[in-house]
């Protein structure tokens, strides 16, 4: 009856969009999903079958202060991968899955004082991230590609692939256009297709420094990063190439007069090489 409650209780605090966060619990120097976290894990499934498509979430693990910072560090990175392995084998695509932080002990919700308090931090704390398509009415990428005018050479914007700062790292938001370039690779078993990366706010035509890497290569970095998202799906490697432009072909000349023409600038592509 408890594990019912639990489940109500999740399905109505959603309903509202009350709720942003929720958090799962750990027994004692463990990293197993105990039935009181698989109730709650299941009832945030459930309530959001219909829109795990358009969600993310972050997972932040945490541990209580017993035991060292380095067995607490792995403890906590431990629970993380519990809890994303429970959601991914449940419905949840990885790539929906954003940041997977190990806290350890760092951040105690108490003084960690009682049992009790130490239950409290034994945790995982999960984020949800709502995204939202900025205009419904615009066609998907597979309608767009299914046109009878998009034929070999031609070029499609990805609209809202974006980055972490100066990384090649994607940001939650560029979630759904990655599925929807993924199902048209699926639906379109013979296309085949190049990513092209570009980036803004840079004089020259030369590429971006990637602070991931150290690396200037940062346009190229980004449209790999789209490609080995598709191979990691299942996606043939001859189907999809990809290359980095730099700045040498802005939309809008350097240097950009606001925001959004560093994000038309800012951008990533798909060429066409056949379909």
């Amino acid at each position: 009856m408890r594990v019912l409650f639990i489940g109500i209780l999740w399905l109505s605090a959603l309903a509202g969009r009350s709720q942003s966060s929720f958090t799962v619990h750990f027994d004692f120097d463990k990293h197993t999903i105990t039935a009181r976290a698989q109730a709650q894990l299941d009832s945030f499934l459930l309530a959001e079958k219909q829109n795990l498509a358009n969600l993310s979430i972050h997972l932040n693990g945490h541990c209580d202060a017993v035991g060292s910072d380095v067995y607490n560090n792995k403890l906590s990175k431990q629970r993380v991968a519990a809890v994303k392995e429970y959601l991914t084998n449940n419905g949840m695509a990885a790539i929906r899955i954003g940041d997977e932080i190990g806290h350890g002990k760092r951040k105690p919700l108490n003084e960690n004082q009682t049992e009790e308090e130490r239950q409290e931090n034994r945790r995982v704390e999960i984020s949800l991230i709502q995204v939202v398509r900025t205009n419904p009415a615009e066609l998907s990428l597979k309608e767009k590609i299914a046109d009878s005018a998009v034929t070999s050479g031609t070029n499609i914007v990805l609209r809202n692939i974006n980055f972490v700062g100066g990384r090649h790292q994607f940001l939650p938001e560029s979630h759904p256009m990655l599925e929807e370039l993924l199902e048209a690779m699926k639906i379109y078993p013979k296309l085949i297709i190049r990513i092209e990366g570009h980036i803004c706010c840079q004089a020259g035509s030369g590429d971006g420094l990637d602070l991931e890497t150290g690396i200037t290569n940062l346009s190229e970095a980004r449209a790999k990063a789209v490609m080995d998202f598709l191979v990691a799906n299942g996606i043939d490697t001859n189907r999809v190439s990809y290359i980095g432009f730099g700045h040498a072909m802005p939309l809008y000349p350097f240097p950009e007069n606001s925001e959004e023409e560093q994000r038309l600038n800012r951008r990533v592509e798909i060429k066409i090489i056949s379909k």
